[in-house]
C-alpha cells in the first residue's frame, strides 16, 4: 500500500487519511470500507501499544488502506522498531531543522526491511520548523510535509488558537511554499470540514480527519432532537 500512495503523491494525487480516535482492528477495518487511503496511528498523543500497532496495521492492511504511525519522539531505534510492526509509514512529529530531518531519513535507511517502500511524513509544527521549511524541503527523503496546527498555534503564543487568523495564515503560506516546491502538503483539518474545499486549491494532498469529528456533529443534533421533543398528551 505504501507503494502505492508514493506513486498516486508523485502523480499528484490526493489522499485521505482517517484517525481513528479509539483504535480497535475492527474500527480500522470499517474505515477502510468507506474508501479510506490510509490510517493514521497516534503513539504520541494515545496508550497504543506495540501489540496493537501490529494488529492495526494488519486490519488496515486487510481492508487496503495504509497505516501510518506517529511516535512519541524520532529516535532511531523507536521508529524502526514501528517500521518493524508491519506499518507503512512514520510522521515523525516536531522537525524543526534540516538536520533533524536528515538525521530520521538516514536512520530509516538503517531498518532491516525495505525502506525505500515505506512513507516518511515530516510534521512541521513550530514557528522554527517555518523558517528552516524553504531547505527541508529539498530533501527528497520526505514524501509529505504535514503542518501541525495545533503546536504551531502554541509556538506562535496562541495556545489552542489553531484558527487564529495569525495561526491560518502561517499554514495558509506554509501550504503555498510547499506546493510552489513541487512536494506534497499535508495537515490535519480537524473540524474545519467546511475548509477541505479551500485548502485543496491551496494545494493541499495529504488530508487527515478525526473519526470523531464525524461522530460529534451527527450525535449533537441528535440529542438537541431527542431534548427537545415534548411528548403530547391525549385528551
Amino acid at each position: 500500500m505504501s507503494h502505492d500512495l508514493k506513486n498516486r503523491l508523485k502523480s499528484g494525487g490526493t489522499i485521505a487519511v482517517c484517525n481513528t480516535d479509539f483504535p480497535t482492528p475492527r474500527l480500522v477495518e470499517f474505515v477502510g470500507g468507506l474508501g479510506f487511503d490510509a490510517v493514521f496511528i497516534d503513539c504520541e498523543h494515545a496508550s497504543t501499544d506495540f501489540k496493537e500497532v501490529e494488529d492495526l496495521a494488519r486490519a488496515a492492511r486487510a481492508s487496503g488502506m495504509a497505516s501510518i504511525v506517529r511516535p512519541w519522539s524520532n529516535e532511531i531505534g523507536l521508529i524502526n522498531r514501528y517500521l518493524s510492526c508491519g506499518v507503512d509509514g512514520i510522521q515523525a512529529p516536531h522537525v524543526d531543522t534540516p538536520v533533524e530531518l536528515a538525521a530520521i531519513a538516514h536512520g530509516i535507511t538503517q531498518w532491516e526491511g525495505d525502506h525505500t517502500k515505506k512513507l516518511f511524513v515530516a510534521m512541521i509544527e513550530s514557528k522554527a520548523a517555518l523558517v528552516n521549511l524553504p531547505k527541508m524541503l529539498t530533501s527528497e527523503a520526505v514524501d509529505v510535509f504535514y503542518i501541525g496546527a495545533l503546536d504551531l498555534a502554541q509556538s506562535m503564543g496562541l495556545k489552542g488558537q489553531p484558527e487564529h487568523p495569525k495561526v491560518r495564515q502561517a499554514v495558509e503560506d506554509a501550504i503555498g511554499m510547499i506546493e510552489r516546491a513541487g512536494r506534497v502538503a499535508g495537515m490535519n483539518v480537524q473540524g474545519d470540514l467546511h475548509m477541505v474545499e479551500h485548502y485543496r486549491r491551496l494545494g493541499l494532498r495529504w488530508i487527515n480527519v478525526h473519526v470523531k469529528t464525524f461522530v460529534a456533529g451527527p450525535a449533537r443534533t441528535f440529542l438537541d432532537g431527542v431534548r427537545e421533543t415534548r411528548v403530547v398528551e391525549r385528551a
